[in-house]
């Protein structure tokens, strides 16, 4: 592996890892609404259950074991719709930074603050501390696109044209 030589190099080593990784994410959180809408209800209780009975650590048991019991199907619903709408804006938005489009540097920050509002709405209702994990990675996504918009910016206005940026490739 080699060393990265300057600041811009690590930002955009940094960029395209991030990115690869949240193209990851997203497209395993679309596939799961989609495979929610075929697994029944039952299959994912006992499941859950199963799951639960099979951790020896008694208060993670505790939880999942309560977590299962509180699913329903509007709940089920929920979780359908969700993943599939953010893996969906998440795959197009990355789609858009990884053809380096300009405009998509902002509207990805637009989206990935609704994401972090909504993050930091679940933890205080629910206190779900993977919300704030979710929203540690997703600043440090707004920080790299941030830096990332402002260099493919300068870039622009020292004249190099749009389409050279595009076609600039990433050892």
């Amino acid at each position: 592996m080699e060393k990265v030589k300057n600041k811009e190099e690590l930002l955009d080593v940094s960029f395209n890892a991030m990115l690869l990784g949240k193209s990851i994410f997203a497209f395993v959180e679309f596939l799961s609404g989609l495979l929610l809408i075929f697994i029944p209800l039952d299959l994912i209780k006992s499941t859950i259950q199963h799951l639960a009975a099979s951790i020896a650590f008694a208060p993670l048991s505790s939880m999942i074991t309560n977590a299962g019991e509180r699913l329903t199907s509007d709940a089920t619903l929920f979780a359908v719709i969700y993943l599939l709408l953010h893996g969906a804006l998440k795959l197009v938005t990355l789609a858009l930074l990884w053809r380096k489009i300009l405009w998509s540097y902002p509207l990805s920050i637009v989206l990935l603050v609704g994401f972090i509002t909504y993050q930091m709405f679940e933890f205080f209702n629910h206190g779900a501390i993977s919300m704030l994990v979710l929203c540690v990675v997703d600043l440090v996504m707004i920080a790299l696109t941030l830096l990332e918009y402002r260099k493919l910016k300068s870039q622009l206005s020292k004249g190099q044209s749009y389409s050279s940026l595009k076609n600039i490739k990433i050892n």
